[in-house]
């Protein structure tokens, strides 16, 4: 009975954790992967379990995207500075130990989650339009975020996902809704999918649960991608600036 309990529990909050994440551009982790350190997963097996898990996030919304063809196209330039510059500061990320204590780091990220949900929820044409030319600073600088925001997200068990939506907004200049869906496509899928490559070569993933948490993610996220679509850009920042600001105390909160 018990066991069956904790499974319905893990359902329920990784299905509203994804859903508001798949809205959002990011914040999954924040609750996933603390329940599962709180459910008795030990520190590794519990990231590497929700890398593996979040990896249907970014397919939920996919899918969501394929069978809605008037969904946002792909900007071919940050596809690639995500994919080649992305993928490889994951993996060291992963492997490397950073040197700053991890209390201390976690704090740090909190701060910088609440000001950018701050930022974002007083500046109203936050991601409202799209700008009309990058220019070559802007794709150096997004170059050099996407290369910390990997190694944050091979490193760190949360906040890739709602920086990455931030950097392609303020940085690359792309509109809300579609920096969602990069984030979704390449943070939430493919750097994930190479996180939890890279981890469960160093260490356990708690498969038994596996199933569950796909299922909660993969659901939780397509119906939050159809949401997206729906949504004015006006909410989808409101619902960014909230999520992000929750985020930024949870992870203070859980720091201390």
């Amino acid at each position: 009975m018990t066991d069956l309990l904790d499974e319905i529990i893990l359902f329920a909050v990784s299905f509203a954790a994804n859903l508001f994440a798949s809205v959002s551009g990011g914040g999954a982790g924040f609750v996933q992967f603390p329940l599962l350190i709180i459910m008795g997963l030990p520190f590794a097996a519990a990231l590497g379990t929700h890398k593996v898990a979040v990896v249907f996030l970014g397919l939920g919304a996919l899918t969501k995207k394929i069978t809605n063809k008037s969904a946002f196209a792909l900007d071919k330039q940050v596809a690639l500075i995500m994919l080649i510059i992305g993928c490889p500061a994951v993996v060291a990320g992963s492997l490397i130990i950073i040197a700053v204590p991890a209390q201390i780091a976690e704090i740090i990220l909190g701060v910088i989650t609440i000001a950018s949900g701050i930022y974002t929820l007083v500046k109203k044409q936050f991601g409202a339009q799209p700008l009309a030319q990058r220019s070559r600073q802007r794709v150096v600088l997004g170059s050099l975020a996407i290369l910390l925001i990997g190694l944050f997200s091979g490193s760190l068990s949360s906040g890739a996902g709602l920086f990455s939506t931030l950097s392609l907004v303020l940085i690359f200049g792309l509109e809300l809704k579609r920096a969602i869906l990069h984030t979704m496509v390449f943070v939430a899928t493919l750097w994930n999918a190479v996180g939890a490559v890279t981890i469960g070569a160093v260490t356990a993933i708690y498969w038994p649960w596996v199933p569950l948490l796909i299922a909660a993610t993969f659901s939780g996220s397509f119906i939050g991608t159809a949401l997206l679509i729906k949504l004015p850009v006006t909410i989808v920042r409101v619902i960014f600036s909230l999520v992000a600001i929750g985020s930024g105390i949870t992870l203070i909160a859980a720091a201390l």
